[in-house]
C-alpha cells in the first residue's frame, strides 16, 4: 500500500506545476504578438523580420513565392505574392515548455513589395477543468 501512496505522490507532483503558471504561458505569447503588433516597423521588411526573431534564438525559415507555389507548406491555405518568414520563437518558462508547448509560431506575409500582409500567432492551447459549483481549474495557463 506504501507503494501506491507513493506512486499517487510522484503524479501529483507531476500533474501540480500547471497550476501555478499564474497565466505566465499566456502572457509569454501575448507579450511577442503584442510587441510585433504595436511596432510595425520592427518587422517592415522580411530582412528586418529575420533580424528580430535571430534575436530571439527563433528557428526561421523564409520560403519564396515561387518555392511555395511549387511545395505549399500544410499549415497555409494559400501562398501570398510575395516571401513568407516562419519562425518558431522558443518559449522561456519552462513549465510553458514542459506542459503547454516549447515554441510560438509565427508567420509573416509579405507581398512582392516586401510590405507586410498577414501576421499569425500560434501556441498551444491551455487546458481549462471547470468545477460544478462555478469556476474553473486552469492547467499551463
Amino acid at each position: 500500500m506504501l507503494r501506491f501512496y507513493a506512486a499517487l505522490a510522484v503524479v501529483w507532483l507531476l500533474l501540480m506545476p500547471p497550476l501555478f503558471t499564474n497565466g505566465d504561458c499566456t502572457a509569454e505569447l501575448e507579450g511577442l504578438s503584442s510587441t510585433l503588433e504595436r511596432q510595425p516597423r520592427l518587422i517592415s521588411t522580411p530582412n528586418a523580420a529575420r533580424e528580430l526573431l535571430a534575436a530571439r534564438d527563433a528557428a526561421i525559415s523564409v520560403v519564396s513565392a515561387d518555392d511555395c507555389r511549387r511545395v505549399k507548406p500544410r499549415f497555409l491555405s494559400s501562398c501570398g505574392s510575395g516571401p513568407l518568414v516562419y519562425a518558431e520563437v522558443p518559449v522561456r518558462n519552462r513549465i510553458c515548455r514542459l506542459y503547454r508547448d516549447d515554441a510560438i509560431k509565427v508567420q509573416l506575409q509579405y507581398d512582392e513589395r516586401n510590405r507586410l500582409n498577414r501576421l499569425v500567432f500560434d501556441m498551444a492551447p491551455y487546458r481549462s477543468l471547470p468545477l460544478p459549483w462555478g469556476g474553473a481549474i486552469h492547467w499551463g495557463r
